[in-house]
C-alpha cells in the first residue's frame, strides 16, 4: 500500500491521515502523552454523530489503547463527549484533531478495494488505527444496534487482516487468525488452520455483496490450503453469506469448517453440511449485513491522567450480524 511522502492532489486539493507520510508507534505514544492543553486545534467544537457538539477541553480527551491485554503500550489520544468516554468524535493525528469521519477516508483513487493490513509492519500504521476505529468504535459504538451485546476484540500485533476501500472511505474489514500464531496467551495451543476471525461492513454499505466479496477473498487467497476455518460461533446472517457463497462454488464445500480454537478435527463442523442439515438458520433480514467476532476482552479508555476509564466489554461471538460488521 502507498503510503510515501507524496501527497496525493484531489480536485479539491484534500487529504486525510491515512495519505500523509506515515506515523510510527513512537510518533503516536509520544503525541498521546503531550499535555492537552498544549495541543493545537484549528476547530474548537467537533459534531457527534447524534448531534451533540463536543468541545476540545482538557476534560473531554483521553487515551485508546490500540491493542488489548498483553499487546504492545501504544496509544492515541481521542477526544469523547463529557458524559461518555466511549463516544469518540476525534483522534489527535499528525500534530491536529481529525473528526473520525475524516480518519475514515482517502483521497488516492488507488485505495480501492481489498487491501492488505499488516497489523505489525511499521508501514501500516494508519491503517492498523483504521482497523482500530472500525472494530472498536464504528462497530462497537457508534453503528452499534440497540441491544447488541456482542463486540469484537481488539485486534493482536499478531492477526492479519484486510480494510475493504470503497468511494473513499474505509467501509469495511476482515482479520485472520494465522495457521501457527497462539490462540492465546494463557495456553501454548496454536491454530491448526488459517480462521476467518471478525467481518465487518459499515450500515451504510450493506446490502451490496461486500460480505460476500470478503468471503471470497479469503478462501481464494488461501488456495494453497486444504480446510478453512471460521471461528465459531457463526451468526445467522454469516451463515446466510456463507451459503450464497457455497452454492455457487461447490468446489469449497468440503473445505469450509466452523472450528473452536486451536481447531483439531474434533472441533471443526463442515458449513455446508450444517447449512444442510438446518443446525443454523440460514435466512435472515440482516443477511450479509452483520458483524462476526471471537474473543472476550475490555476496551480501554485512558484520561489524561493515566486513570483507566471503564469501556465496553468485548465479548468475542463468530455470528455475522451486520455482517459488515463481525465476521464473513
Amino acid at each position: 500500500m502507498d503510503t510515501s511522502g507524496n501527497l496525493p492532489v484531489s480536485h479539491q486539493g484534500s487529504f486525510y491521515p491515512v495519505d500523509l507520510p506515515f506515523q510510527d508507534y513512537h510518533e503516536l505514544n509520544h503525541d498521546s502523552h503531550k499535555d492537552p492543553a498544549s495541543l493545537h486545534s484549528d476547530t474548537k467544537t467537533f459534531s457527534h454523530p447524534r448531534g451533540a457538539k463536543v468541545h476540545v477541553t482538557q476534560d473531554n480527551i483521553g487515551r485508546l489503547m490500540l491493542f488489548g491485554e498483553g499487546g504492545p503500550p501504544h496509544s492515541l489520544l481521542a477526544l469523547h463527549t463529557p458524559a461518555d468516554e466511549t463516544q469518540v468524535v476525534a483522534l489527535y493525528l499528525h500534530g491536529k484533531w481529525w473528526p473520525i469521519c475524516e480518519v475514515l477516508k482517502t483521497s488516492r483513487k488507488s485505495r480501492n478495494g481489498l487491501l492488505f493490513v499488516s497489523l505489525s509492519h511499521v508501514k501500516s500504521v494508519m491503517e492498523r488505527v483504521i482497523l482500530f476505529l472500525l472494530s472498536q468504535i464504528i462497530f462497537g459504538v457508534l453503528e452499534k444496534p440497540l441491544g447488541e451485546s456482542m463486540y469484537f476484540s481488539t485486534p493482536s500485533a499478531l492477526e492479519y487482516g484486510k480494510i475493504f476501500w470503497q468511494d473513499g472511505e474505509a467501509v469495511g474489514f476482515y482479520t485472520i487468525k494465522k495457521k501457527g500464531s497462539l490462540c492465546d496467551g494463557c495456553t501454548g495451543q496454536s491454530y491448526l488452520l488459517p480462521v476467518l476471525d471478525t467481518v465487518f461492513v459499515r450500515t451504510h454499505w450493506r446490502r451490496n455483496g461486500l460480505a460476500l466479496q470478503m468471503l471470497q477473498d479469503f478462501c481464494t487467497s488461501m488456495s494453497k490450503e486444504s480446510v478453512l476455518g471460521i471461528s465459531c460461533p457463526i451468526s445467522t446472517s454469516m451463515y446466510g453469506v456463507c451459503r450464497k457463497y457455497l452454492e455457487t462454488h461447490k468446489e469449497q464445500r468440503e473445505r469450509l469448517y466452523e472450528v473452536d480454537a486451536p481447531g483439531e478435527w474434533s472441533q471443526r463442523r463442515n458449513v455446508w453440511l450444517s447449512i444442510q442439515l438446518q443446525h443454523r438458520p440460514v435466512h435472515s433480514a440482516n443477511s450479509d449485513e452483520s458483524p462476526h467476532s471471537t474473543q472476550a476482552m475490555a476496551r480501554k479508555l485512558i484520561n489524561n491522567k493515566g486513570k483507566v476509564l471503564e469501556g465496553i466489554p468485548q465479548v468475542h461471538t463468530s455470528a455475522v450480524k451486520g455482517i459488515e460488521a463481525n465476521k464473513p
